[in-house]
This record gives structure tokens, C-alpha cells and sequence, in this order.
């Protein structure tokens, strides 16, 4: 019996080893991959509407539904409800992060893409200061403080300085994104 349970457990650890190791096209976990400049424009395109709901326009300062809310629970140190509007923040910017991450495969958007990431962190940092700050007494919440020591300012220059290298096929005309003011 214990020779039966054995095999069992062996043909287990075959299946599941074939499946670990099969091709990932198929699997739903599988990354995204840019390969084509309209597969890169789509992805670009969908990290800034994460970044948009996340936080708002950073060019113009306005800020989004969830950062307006945040910042009202900061202030009437509700902590509960700020921990829950951060943690909704932080997965727009994590999708935004994934969807920077798909746009960083063309080749020459890596540069600015990289720069993307960095930006969509310190955004990140910020929240996590203000939800920090929800359950502190009254004072100062220095969440700009926390934007710019992740680098912050540093990435959303560098962001623009390397979309000069942004190489596109002459085919593919500049185009507006779909939800949000930006183009590409």
C-alpha cells in the first residue's frame, strides 16, 4: 500500500511539474508581452489611466475621485476608511505599474517606461504617508515630502526627456489615449 501512495504521489509531482513548465501563452497568470507598437500604446495608454484614477492629473495637480477622498479621511483621521481608499489607490497603481511594465518591452519605450514605474512608486509612497497620517493627531501630513524623496519629481523629468527616444513605425501616426489627455 504504502508502494501504491507512493506512485501516486510521484505521478502528482510529474503532472504537476509538466504544468509549471508548459507554455504560459495559454495560462491566465501569463504576462502581456508588447510586441507590436500598437500592443505598447495600448499598455502606455493604460498605465496613465491607472495613474489618472490612482491620483489624478499630476500636470495639472487635480486629483482623482480616490485621492480626493483619501485626502478627507486624512483630514478627519479616519483611519479605517483611509487604509481602504489607500489600499484602492495602491492596486490602480499596481495595475498601472503591470501595464508600464508591458510598455517597457518596446524596445526603444524601456527608458521611459522605466521612468513610469518610478513614478507610479513614489506615487505610492505618497499614499502610504497620507494613510500613515490618518491615524496620527492633527498636524501636517507631508506626503509631498515622501513623493520626492522616492524620486518622484526625478522620474516624471526623466519620464519626458527619454519619450524623445520613443521610436514609432512611420505608419503609426500619434494618437491621443482613449481616456486620459495624454498621447503618444
Amino acid at each position: 500500500m504504502s508502494s501504491r501512495l507512493l506512485r501516486a504521489a510521484a505521478a502528482l509531482l510529474i503532472v504537476l511539474t509538466a504544468v509549471a513548465c508548459g507554455p504560459a501563452a495559454g495560462s491566465p497568470g501569463a504576462t502581456p508581452h508588447a510586441t507590436t507598437f500598437t500592443e505598447f500604446a495600448t499598455a502606455y495608454c493604460a498605465s496613465w489611466d491607472a495613474l489618472f484614477k490612482a491620483v489624478g492629473n499630476p500636470d495639472t495637480g487635480s486629483g482623482s475621485i480616490l485621492s480626493k477622498s483619501l485626502d478627507q479621511a486624512v483630514a478627519a483621521h479616519d483611519a479605517a476608511t483611509a487604509e481602504r481608499i489607500a489600499a484602492d489607490v495602491r492596486n490602480q497603481l499596481e495595475m498601472g505599474r503591470q501595464q508600464a511594465a508591458i510598455a517597457a518591452q518596446w524596445p526603444s519605450a524601456r527608458p521611459m517606461m522605466v521612468q513610469m514605474d518610478r513614478l507610479l512608486v513614489a506615487f505610492e509612497m505618497m499614499t502610504a504617508a497620507k494613510r500613515a497620517a490618518a491615524g496620527q493627531p492633527a498636524g501636517p501630513v507631508d506626503a509631498q515630502a515622501a513623493f520626492e524623496q522616492a524620486g518622484g519629481v526625478e522620474a516624471w523629468t526623466a519620464m519626458f526627456q527619454a519619450a524623445r527616444g520613443l521610436e514609432r513605425p512611420s505608419a503609426a501616426p500619434s494618437q491621443s489615449c482613449p481616456t486620459v489627455p495624454v498621447s503618444v
